[in-house]
């Protein structure tokens, strides 16, 4: 959102969005999703051995020219960089500034999160696709951002572990076209069956350890 200090590590800017086609291709007996042409690296999965079984989770693509204000474009803050969360949930960085989020005194990690990104799963556990935010963000992200004004929670956790992705599904469509059928609906790894029909576009984490800060 425009008039705010900060641009968030994951949001998105305008040249970054890419809008490359999509359709159903051929592969092992079946259909699945793929970009058109496709290129080595497009999917997704938890390991190397279900990439190569199963064929993992086709990943949308995004552009990474945040270090490159000639060519970036201007800042979407409703559209996150796919690139730039999955850095974030792979290496414990903080969304904000993308620096890594992990307490290095306590080791616990500190996570930021709004109803509308969390779903509880246990006393101490729940999934999200919001990545973490270091303590020296906080007080900006609760400052200048309007979705932590409405509503936030703030934890200490002690591990965050991949569980899957946030996705778009789709079916085959007449003329090669393709049918979106769900958005932003959460996909797991080992939920094979949706693998071939889904468009990642954040991965989702499982937390654990997780402790309320006052």
């Amino acid at each position: 959102m425009r008039g705010y200090a900060t641009i968030p590590y994951t949001i998105a800017f305008s040249n970054e969005l890419v809008a490359d086609p999509i359709g159903f291709v051929p592969y092992a007996g079946r259909l699945r999703l793929a970009y058109l042409p496709s290129r080595p690296g497009d999917w997704v999965s938890l390991n190397a051995a279900e990439l190569g079984s199963v064929g993992g989770v086709l990943r949308a693509r995004t552009r990474d020219l945040r270090d490159d204000p000639l060519k970036r474009g201007s800042e979407r803050m409703r559209k996150l960089n796919t690139r730039r969360q999955w850095r974030c949930m792979d290496r414990l960085l903080c969304q904000v500034c993308g620096d890594p989020a992990t307490d290095p005194d306590s080791g616990l990690i500190p996570w930021l999160l709004t109803k509308t990104v969390f779903e509880r799963t246990g006393l101490q556990g729940g999934r999200t696709n919001a990545p973490p935010t270091c303590w020296s963000c906080v007080p900006k992200a609760l400052e200048e951002c309007p979705m932590l004004h409405e509503d936030f929670s703030l934890y200490t956790v002690t591990a965050a572990r991949s569980a899957g992705v946030l996705a778009d599904l789709y079916r085959p469509g007449v003329f090669s076209a393709v049918t979106l059928t769900a958005h932003n609906v959460f996909v797991a790894w080992d939920d094979f069956q949706h693998h071939p029909f889904a468009l990642a576009v954040a991965q989702v984490v499982e937390l654990q350890g997780m402790e309320t800060v006052p």
